[in-house]
């Protein structure tokens, strides 16, 4: 259950907004190897697991006994689990062929509603060059030319961007210390960790911005 709605998901979106990362659209043959690979493997991986916990199998063991008579049953798991990592090694080599070799993808190929698609592809870093106005909840298909229109013109003057900085990674970096000293039961967590958060953090909001490009 977990995989077929998370991870199935999470592959369906690479697949919807990889064109709008990278202006490259991937490939279609290696995507239906990928879902037909993926599905029928982790359907082979997890179904059978529901008769082998009624047959008595327990849960989390590194091994089990031989008087179960469920080594026919995991073995056919574990094959299973090697056609989704094939199947995603086929995913992991569409997106690494696609980048660039993939079909141009233009701002909007799924004549998708939403927002995002008006913008070119990838989108720049100021993402629109003026804020288009919205009047419903599928705005590219009420107004697209306008929209995109708006979204990739030049915008009237420069826009802030804020400046490429370590500060954000060092604050992360912090509150990860102060977790993991957290984790390891050390009382004196916030002494350490949080300092180096505060200070990163302070510098992150002062830091000077650039405004010469759009």
């Amino acid at each position: 259950v977990l995989f077929g709605g998370l991870i199935l998901g999470v592959f369906a979106g690479f697949y919807y907004w990889w064109p709008k990362l990278t202006g490259r659209l991937l490939d279609e043959r290696l995507g239906k190897w990928h879902f037909w690979l993926t599905f029928l493997g982790f359907n082979t991986t997890f179904f059978p697991m529901h008769f082998i916990g009624l047959l008595g199998m327990p849960r989390r063991i590194y091994t089990y006994s031989s008087e179960l008579n469920l080594g026919g049953l995991n073995l056919l798991v574990t094959v299973g689990g090697f056609v989704t990592a094939l199947g995603t090694l086929a995913f992991l080599w569409n997106l690494y062929r696609s980048r660039r070799h993939g079909e141009p993808a233009g701002p909007n190929p799924w004549d998708a509603p939403t927002l995002e698609w008006a913008t070119t592809s990838p989108p720049p870093v100021y993402n629109f060059g003026s804020i288009p106005v919205v009047r419903s909840r599928q705005p590219m298909w009420d107004r697209p030319e306008e929209l995109g229109a708006q979204a990739r013109a030049v915008p009237p003057e420069a826009v802030h961007m804020p400046a490429p900085s370590h500060w954000p990674i060092f604050t992360a970096a912090g509150i990860l210390l102060t977790f993991a000293l957290f984790l390891a039961e050390r009382w004196w967590a916030p002494l350490m960790g949080l300092p180096v958060v505060a200070f990163g953090a302070i510098r992150w909001a002062f830091e000077p911005q650039f405004g010469s490009e759009a």
